[in-house]
């Protein structure tokens, strides 16, 4: 008796499972597919461990149990992958951070709203270390996707803090530093939390628990500031005019 059984295409969004009918006998891999959300994540977590280059469409298939014809019609090539990865993740953690920025600042003045935003910006991160990892993994490279997280993510955010810096250090409350430094510093925390580098053994007790992990970011925050604030016969020096030509 032939088999009438066909296999049609669904919706996008449609759950990967939803797209293999049931039949007896062992399931098929597709039908042991993981959900589609699951799939993303799984694909952002690869990219920020392995890279762009490291990620193949089939080794992804094969360890989330999905043809490769079938990963390829939901999500299209692996560069379509890697941006549907990249926004399912940075874009709430954006909107957290914005949000978090907004309500301190609805609180109090700019230093008060800057010194209180680091540490809890930086714990929001921390939360999730793998997002971390691929921010300086993809974010770093002279690439259109580390261009697409710049422009799209990280950028919007420092406009926001640049704004506030830059009327605080008009009001004679911060040192003329220039945003550049400022950035080098905060970014320069965030790596340590997932790549220590040389600082490895250093750091190591820093980041044995979230415990020890919240407690760093605490007292390099405080430095960070402590830093910036100027004594009051400093204040209302001549502004930064940026970096000498």
């Amino acid at each position: 008796m032939p088999n009438n059984t066909s296999l049609t295409a669904p919706e996008p969004g449609c759950p990967l499972k939803a797209l293999v009918p049931r039949r007896r006998g062992r399931p098929s891999r597709d039908a042991e597919a993981m959900p589609r959300a699951e799939i993303i994540r799984h694909a952002f977590t690869a990219f920020a461990r392995d890279g762009y280059d490291g990620v193949s469409l089939r080794g992804l298939a094969a360890q989330c149990r999905v043809s490769d014809s079938l990963l390829t019609h939901h999500f299209g090539t692996k560069q379509q992958l890697w941006r549907e990865a990249a926004d399912s993740v940075f874009a709430p953690i954006l909107q957290r951070l914005l949000s978090l920025l907004d309500t301190l600042a609805q609180q109090g003045d700019e230093v008060s709203t800057l010194q209180a935003n680091l540490p809890r910006a930086l714990k929001l991160m921390a939360a999730d270390p793998v997002a971390i990892q691929f921010l300086f993994r993809e974010g770093e490279g002279d690439t259109e996707r580390g261009e697409y997280i710049r422009t799209q993510y990280v950028k919007p955010y420092l406009a926001q803090l640049d704004v506030l810096f830059e009327r605080a250090q008009a009001q004679g409350h911060y040192r003329n530093v220039s945003a550049a430094s400022r950035h080098v510093l905060v970014f320069g925390l965030m790596r340590s939390l997932v790549m220590p580098g040389v600082m490895r053994d250093e750091l190591a007790p820093h980041l044995a628990s979230p415990e020890a992990v919240s407690a760093y970011i605490d007292e390099v925050a405080t430095l960070f500031y402590d830093g910036l604030v100027l004594t009051p016969e400093k204040q209302f020096t001549r502004p930064y005019r940026g970096a000498p030509s």
